[in-house]
């Protein structure tokens, strides 16, 4: 995978194919940002049920980050007795074809996949009311030239997981949560 823009912060978009183009890699817990929170990230993430901290995150604590939930059902509306209770995903990848796949909360690519990068998970930060979409930012990450002056804009800002609907264990609360863009 070729280094593009001022980061391999790419969105992942993942797409389930109901016939018999998949194959199952594995069940994964729905997540995302606070319901209410104008700013936090826009899209839901697939994440893992045993993620990996990068060691020296356990001591950080930055002012500027957004926060990692997991997903609820809110009503019952999709089938009885869902109301309040957490949302699981799936990661699919297609047969015969490339994939690209970026796992919050993992450093390491796992069976047939191949690291392309690892890094922070980040977003843009929670009280922003603008919408954002969560990207893996790489553990190296580049700058344009001359773009040193803070003018602001589109912002990114580090992740955070928070413990009550993510499940912590296995996650780790009020620390920063690593991200891995794997291919295969």
């Amino acid at each position: 995978m070729e280094r593009s823009g001022i980061t391999r912060g790419l969105p992942i978009v993942s797409k389930l194919d109901e016939f018999n183009n998949t194959a199952y890699e594995t069940q994964r817990i729905a997540g995302g940002a606070w319901y209410d929170y104008s700013g936090s990230a826009v899209n839901t993430l697939c994440l893992p049920h045993n993620p990996d901290v990068i060691n020296e995150d356990l001591k950080k604590n930055p002012v500027y980050k957004d926060f990692l939930y997991g997903a609820e059902y809110q009503d019952n509306y999709f089938a009885e007795n869902l109301n309040g209770n957490d949302v699981p995903c799936a990661v699919c990848r297609a047969k015969h074809s490339s994939s690209i796949l970026m796992i919050p909360g993992k450093t390491t690519c796992s069976g047939s996949w191949k690291i392309e990068y690892n890094g922070r998970l980040a977003s843009g930060h929670y009280y922003h009311h603008a919408g954002s979409q969560y990207v893996c930012m790489d553990m190296s990450p580049e700058v344009l030239e001359k773009g040193s002056t803070d003018y602001n804009g589109k912002l990114f800002v580090g992740v955070q997981a928070k413990c009550g609907s993510l499940s912590c264990p296995p996650f780790h609360d009020n620390v920063m949560v690593s991200c891995v863009v794997c291919s295969g």
